[in-house]
């Protein structure tokens, strides 16, 4: 895929500007990145905190040829994407927390949202891809310190955002051009071996459970003390239960 990158400075958000030029006719791989979001949100309506210029914060449209019902999906493609581009470009073995976090440890360093947006009659559905990378932070402000993390943090080196980027995008190529052809089947085995989630207790709306599995369509399999399996789309709530 080609990307086409624009560098923006204080926007409300890269998810509401790339959905902006993709309802004025985009195209698939337009990027757009900020040095500080003022309203960057992530999944559910939650806030995305950043410091201006030192997080990766970037979104890129998409418009796959598939139904709106497996866009979910992508949030694990890209997850995997990112993990993947991490570890390659700077050594950083982040693990993905389903459906869309990268942790190191338990402390978070990113996170992927993925949104559809419809477009015209007959046309592929329009898919926009957040991505939020903590990287050159030397510190978090304290009500953050135990709950995240930065690259800076975990390498003890500044990384230049522009060759972060890079990587991801260049990841995010192979991921989604493989998605395209075969769905989510290819993307599976390694996000398993890089999930942060699985064989771990976790919480649901209906009490904790173990996180047994992802099945073909990215959902989260649960099961109970009951020995009761559940699946749990992306748009539910599965934390980490205490130790």
């Amino acid at each position: 895929m080609h990307f086409t990158v624009t560098a923006l400075g204080i926007v409300d958000s890269t998810q509401s500007e790339v959905q902006r030029r993709a309802a004025a006719g985009a195209p698939e791989g337009t990027v757009v990145t900020a040095l500080h979001q003022r309203a960057g949100r992530g999944r559910r309506g939650h806030e995305w905190w950043d410091a201006p210029g030192e997080s990766l914060l970037f979104s890129v449209l998409l418009r796959p040829d598939r139904g709106p019902a497996q866009t979910p999906q992508l949030s694990l493609v890209g997850g995997l994407a990112v993990a993947e581009a991490l570890a390659a470009s700077t050594g950083v073995g982040a693990r993905i927390r389903w459906p869309n976090d990268l942790v190191v440890g338990e402390r978070k360093l990113g996170g992927i949202l993925c949104e559809a947006a419809a477009g015209p009659p007959g046309e592929p559905v329009r898919v926009l891809v957040g991505c939020g990378i903590n990287v050159g932070q030397a510190a978090l402000p304290p009500e953050l310190a135990a709950i995240a993390t930065s690259l800076r943090i975990e390498t003890g080196r500044a990384a230049a955002v522009a060759d972060v980027l890079g990587a991801l995008l260049a990841a995010l190529d192979r991921r989604y051009r493989a998605f395209r052809e075969a769905g989510l089947a290819d993307a599976l085995p390694e996000w398993r071996r890089r999930s942060a989630t699985l064989g771990r207790r976790v919480r649901t709306p209906d009490g904790e459970a173990l996180a047994a599995d992802v099945d073909a369509d990215g959902a989260l399999l649960v099961t109970d003390d009951a020995g009761r399996t559940r699946r749990l789309s992306a748009g539910e709530i599965a934390h980490l239960a205490a130790p």
